[in-house]
């Protein structure tokens, strides 16, 4: 079996319906199911032992005598009571009392126990409430849906459920996931009711909608290449390859489960839902943004950016440095304002401290948004850089010089505030947002350093006495 694997879910947003479904499966079976097997273990315990099933047996091989030609095939054989319990139309007739009249000798005594019978049959969770194929119903169209034969059908479903839904979740958003694996149940169930309508069987478990799960992850990775997780009996593995082809995979999977094994599994729920999953999914393709296409494409831009980003790196330590340059352009056009790159450029740039490009990756470093230490940091070595090699001088502005120094200042940074502070005090003295810096450091110092208090306090007063900082100063 192959699963595609290609997205790890996002527990910042977690894939609410894929775990909710989930928990509703395994409450069902447990607190709902969970003593099924007893339950009709004692109803065909009953039907032996009543004799129930001879009388039923004799009246379907009067049936198959008035329904075929040769009478050879109307002889009981170790298959026929297998034959009888699952002909469709043989058990409906049987219910609706067409098999065994009310006017037969036999009548009374085979109403009584098949009434018996019945009650005992309707105690088991599975036997009323899954989908019966000759039988459908609205209910047990959507029940079906919860319901497992035993511990291992279960669990089995919801591993393939968990690896198949927490990614493809993300990828529709809940509400269409939720409709899309609701779907693809009802229409594995309605391919069964179409192609099995003669056969008295109970259909249940969550596979077809997970199969319809499975035919989603086709339509909407298509012919890219992702991750597949798959196994064969003991071993496993993860394997690159395009999505498409898990189609012909899966269909060649369930042709080998239906001719080459002899097992309980319904292919034609399967095939349904899976037919359902690309429906639902290739009808979505057309709705603009139905499908989060920017989810899927980013590990694969993420992978590129990485190995072409690591290459232009490895370039630049062995200083071939035009050939790093243009890789790291490249990479800037198509992930503009992207900070790593920028700094690798403005790394490169330093070789020429006079040149535009130096002036303007310097500019836009120092312009970085935010205030945490990481980007303060990264200001401050620029800054640092800057301020000793840009050539002729720095082209900074003093807006820009202000909103540096207050976030050196409120980073531990004080001595390199300082100095800016001063400098713009003495070199643009008429400046407005000095006095903003003066009390920037009055704060600073108070209580710790009380010449530089006195100082900037004194200097705020005398120079700037009616800005709003010098009135707040003088009132405390």
């Amino acid at each position: 079996m192959f699963l595609p694997l290609d997205r790890k879910p996002d527990w910042k947003n977690p894939p609410l319906i894929t775990l909710i479904l989930v928990i509703a499966n395994v409450l069902v079976f447990y607190m709902w199911q969970f003593n099924d097997d007893q339950r009709e273990q004692d109803t065909y315990a009953y039907y032996t032992q009543s004799e129930l099933d001879l009388i039923e047996l004799k009246a379907y091989v009067e049936y198959k005598v008035q329904r075929r030609v040769d009478s050879e095939e109307s002889q009981v054989t170790r298959d026929t009571y297998t034959e009888m319990r699952t002909n469709g139309d043989f058990q409906n007739k049987l219910e609706q009392e067409l098999i065994i009249t009310p006017d037969t000798e036999i009548y009374s005594n085979w109403r009584s126990k098949r009434d018996h019978f019945e009650q005992l049959r309707d105690r088991s969770v599975s036997s009323k409430y899954a989908f019966n194929p000759s039988q459908p119903s609205l209910v047990t169209y959507f029940t079906s849906l919860f319901l497992h034969a035993d511990s291992g059908h279960l669990f089995g479903n919801m591993i393939m459920l968990i690896l198949l839904g927490l990614g493809i979740e993300i990828l529709l958003g809940r509400s269409l996931f939720l409709l899309g694996y609701v779907l693809s149940g009802l229409s594995g169930n309605l391919l069964s009711a179409l192609i099995d309508a003669d056969q008295f069987i109970y259909g249940l478990g969550a596979s077809g909608a997970i199969a319809g799960v499975m035919g989603m992850a086709i339509i909407i990775y298509g012919f890219r290449k992702i991750n597949f997780f798959y196994f064969m009996i003991f071993y496993f593995d993860v394997i690159k390859a395009r999505a498409i082809w898990l189609l012909p995979i899966y269909i060649l999977s369930q042709a080998i489960i239906e001719f080459a094994f002899n097992t309980n599994t319904n292919v034609t729920v399967h095939i349904g839902g899976f037919a359902g999953g690309l429906a639902f999914t290739g009808i979505l393709k057309l709705i603009p943004a139905a499908i989060k296409h920017e989810l899927i494409d980013e590990p694969q831009q993420q992978s590129d950016f990485t190995r072409k980003f690591n290459h232009a790196q490895s370039l630049l330590s062995r200083l071939n440095i035009e050939e790093a340059k243009e890789i790291f352009l490249k990479l800037d056009k198509q992930y503009p304002n992207n900070l790593a790159i920028l700094q690798q450029l403005f790394t490169i740039a330093k070789y020429n401290p006079a040149s535009d490009e130096y002036h303007e990756l310097a500019y836009k470093l120092l312009n970085l948004a935010g205030a945490d230490s990481e980007t303060v940091n990264i200001i401050h070595s620029t800054y640092r850089h800057y301020a000793s090699h840009a050539k002729p001088r720095p082209r900074w502005t003093p807006e820009l010089l202000a909103r540096i120094a207050e976030k050196f200042a409120h980073n531990q940074k004080i001595t390199e505030a300082e100095n800016i502070i001063n400098y713009m005090i003495k070199s643009i003295p008429d400046f407005e947002r000095n006095a903003v810096g003066l009390a920037i450091l009055i704060e600073n110092y108070k209580n710790r350093e009380q010449d530089k208090y006195d100082k900037y306090l004194k200097m705020l007063l005398e120079l700037y006495p009616d800005s709003a900082e010098a009135q707040q100063a003088a009132n405390l």
